[in-house]
């Protein structure tokens, strides 16, 4: 959703909804002023569809998750839907499993079983042997059995 070509001294006369001046209303349209770019941030007015404000009002979505999707056209992901991408792309890529074991928490461990002997290959192929510190979590959990 586009930009209007409304500017912040023209919706700052209209009537603000949220105490903080991020969403005013006028001829019951709503409008969002959020502040983008990098360094020299400008502050920036879209028109906010009725939906997206009631979504914002239930606290469904947040002024943030509302500003990303005007922006891209798209809803932020989920946690659980970063947490399936992150999951493809080790399934895809199992030897992050090496040396990335905050990740083993995403798979089960009839998962882990299958990925982590595939990671290893892929490591030792590359570097010539798994890393020095490197503790298999096949192992540990022989180990605690």
């Amino acid at each position: 959703m586009a930009k209007t070509r409304l500017t912040w001294e023209e919706v700052s006369q209209y009537e603000p909804i949220t105490h903080d001046g991020r969403i005013w209303r006028h001829k019951g349209i709503y409008y969002l002023v959020t502040e983008e770019g990098g360094i020299a941030t400008q502050r920036v007015v879209y028109e906010l569809p009725e939906d997206f404000y009631r979504l914002f009002k239930k606290g469904e979505r947040t002024l943030g998750d509302i500003h990303t999707k005007l922006r891209t056209g798209n809803w932020p992901l989920t946690e659980e839907e970063q947490r399936a991408n992150i999951k493809q792309a080790i399934t895809e890529r199992p030897i992050t499993l090496v040396n990335t074991s905050n990740y083993y928490n995403l798979f089960t461990e009839e998962e882990l079983e299958k990925l982590i002997p595939i990671a290893e290959k892929q490591w030792i192929d590359w570097k010539g042997k798994l890393p020095e510190c490197y503790v298999s979590p096949l192992k540990n959990k022989t180990k605690e059995d």
